[in-house]
């Protein structure tokens, strides 16, 4: 009996591969999107932590995004020169810098958010609400294995 998996070679089958291949073909979709609104990847991240959780200082945003904090400060010059972010002196401590959306920041940071659920759904739409979810927690427990003993992931 043929099914439509009859031309499929049996390394396509294989888990890996296949997350390799839609690992792709989502990258290729995310990049679209940061390139559109002018960002990396890491500066998406400083947008979204910044929308997500308020004004944060240098240190805790470092945390968030996953940065060193010495190789911060390049990643804010950039938002900061297309006027994303601001940065002030904490009044409290004159050490600490915090990073704050701008209204130009907190609109480029909704519209991120919002591009980012249409390719979600997009990329998706095969699957029913409960494949997606149960989808999702299957990628988060693997995540959450493989990323104690891979800090790159």
């Amino acid at each position: 009996m043929k099914g439509q998996h009859d031309n499929q070679l049996s390394f396509e089958a294989g888990t890996g591969y296949l997350l390799a291949r839609l690992g792709s073909l989502a990258e290729r979709s995310w990049t679209g999107m940061l390139r559109r609104h002018n960002l990396t990847p890491t500066q998406h991240a400083v947008l979204l932590a910044l929308r997500e959780h308020g004004p944060l200082g240098q240190q805790a945003l470092s945390r968030f995004i996953a940065v060193d904090p010495r190789n911060v400060v390049p990643i804010l010059d950039g938002l900061a020169d297309q006027q994303l972010i601001d940065r002030h002196v904490d009044p409290s401590d004159r050490r600490r810098r915090v990073i704050n959306l701008t209204p130009a920041g907190r609109s480029t940071a909704d519209d991120l958010a919002g591009s980012a659920t249409e390719i979600e759904a997009a990329f998706l739409h095969g699957l029913d609400h409960a494949d997606q979810a149960e989808l999702n927690r299957l990628l988060q427990a693997l995540h959450t294995s493989l990323a104690p003993r891979n800090p790159s992931i």
